[in-house]
């Protein structure tokens, strides 16, 4: 089961993936991208960092919905996953000829977590004991 959350700032669009992209999901994705891009959007980013699985036709659905961004002007790119979906797009060697960028601060968090308590936005704090005279 996949779940699509479109998080939108002006023209850009973010679509939060969580769950699996598959052969029953992807065309709901491609079906999502379609729209956007045709409203029109100037960007759309399509974010995997809670995506859970993808398999072949999952990344088919990716590289549709690339061309259909191409075929639109509209910029895409993709926020990388953990590590067993980067793992297909590794593997396929597809993951220098795709547009990945990393998250943009607070993008892709549950709004219910405040900021302050996300462990990517906690200052580092050295505990070690201090070497002085």
């Amino acid at each position: 089961m996949l779940s699509i959350q479109d998080q939108r700032e002006g023209e850009r669009h973010t679509l939060l993936l969580t769950g699996e992209l598959d052969i029953a999901s992807g065309p709901e994705l491609e079906e999502q991208a379609q729209r956007l891009c045709t409203r029109p959007a100037s960007e759309l980013v399509l974010d995997l960092s809670r995506l859970e699985f993808i398999d072949s036709a999952g990344l088919n659905a990716i590289l549709r919905v690339r061309a259909l961004c191409h075929e639109h002007t509209c910029e895409f790119c993709l926020t990388p996953g953990a590590r067993p979906v980067q793992r297909l797009f590794e593997v396929t060697r597809l993951v220098d000829r795709l547009p990945f960028r990393p998250p943009r601060r607070g993008a892709g968090r549950d709004p219910s977590t405040p900021v302050g308590l996300l462990e990517r936005d906690a200052d580092p704090v050295d505990k070690a004991p201090s070497m002085g005279a």
